[in-house]
């Protein structure tokens, strides 16, 4: 349950800080924080990564039930299995993954902020819960290399039968 709690903590957190940048920047507007390398700016994405489906009218949809789809199984997961590192790699993706979700379906679009350039090479602006999903996949690939016995599913709590049966 307080994986759940994390989750709504994490989502909340990253639609704080969107809260702030839309408070304070128009749409593409920026502030330098580090000129020719950091910049904080208001950007609307309607697609995923890298502007994966925004030039489709049904990507904002799609991305949208995809998201919804990953945030419930991915709650139902940390609520059945028992490993704490499991549960909170799952929890860290899921609050990313719901914040961004938010986005879509009040704004029609995902608020992304840091904006950082390499040189002529501008890394794709991204937002806290595109870092939270990120770091979330990263730990969860380093617990299942460390634990690859969780991928038997010995560590779900298995439900009893209503009839008693086994």
């Amino acid at each position: 349950m307080v994986y759940l709690i994390v989750i709504l903590l994490l989502a909340v957190a990253d639609q704080a800080f969107k809260y702030v940048i839309h408070l304070n920047l128009a749409p593409e507007q920026y502030i330098t924080v580090i000129d020719n390398f950091f910049y904080i700016v208001n950007h609307r994405n309607t697609g995923a990564a890298w502007s994966f489906l925004a030039n489709v009218d049904w990507g904002i949809y799609l991305l949208s039930a995809i998201s919804f789809v990953a945030v419930v199984a991915m709650s139902i997961i940390i609520l059945r299995v028992k490993n704490h590192w499991l549960q909170a790699s799952l929890a860290i993706i899921a609050g990313g993954s719901l914040g961004n979700l938010i986005d879509r379906v009040r704004l029609g679009a995902v608020t992304d902020f840091l904006n950082f350039q390499f040189g002529s090479y501008v890394f794709p602006t991204f937002n806290l819960a595109d870092m939270l999903v990120v770091c979330g996949t990263i730990m969860l690939v380093i617990v299942i290399l460390a634990q690859p016995e969780l991928l038997d599913g010995s560590d779900v709590q298995k439900s009893k039968p209503a009839d008693g049966a086994q």
